[in-house]
């Protein structure tokens, strides 16, 4: 049975997220994707990824205080590897309202 992989594109969550004066002081928009390699899946035999609990679990720090888009993406990763099924996981973390003249910056953790 092949691999399957889930692609969650740009979850737009808003938080507290950076060590800047300016970022500890507003919160900002923050996308997050994941890209998720899953085994075991068979759909015929209602064996499925419910990708579900990957957005629930983005959409928790909403609101939240995070340093670094390396501990938010740390800990994203850390959940979804803690799914049941997940070979492999790329988690990503853009804010796209930090410089005006770049569409955004971002960090990836791939494992």
């Amino acid at each position: 049975m092949a691999d399957l992989v889930i692609r969650l594109e740009e979850l737009e969550i808003t938080m507290f997220l950076g060590i800047h004066d300016f970022e500890r002081a507003r919160m900002q928009r923050v996308l997050v994707s994941a890209e998720i390699t899953v085994t075991g899946t068979d759909w015929q035999a209602g064996r499925f990824f419910d990708y579900d609990r990957v957005a629930e679990f983005i959409r928790s720090f909403n609101g939240a205080r995070i340093d670094t888009q390396e501990e938010l993406v740390s800990r994203i990763h850390g959940f979804v590897h803690g799914l049941d099924g997940v070979a492999h996981a790329a988690i990503s973390s853009k804010k796209p309202d930090v410089y005006p003249d770049a569409k955004a910056v971002g960090v990836v953790l791939r494992g």
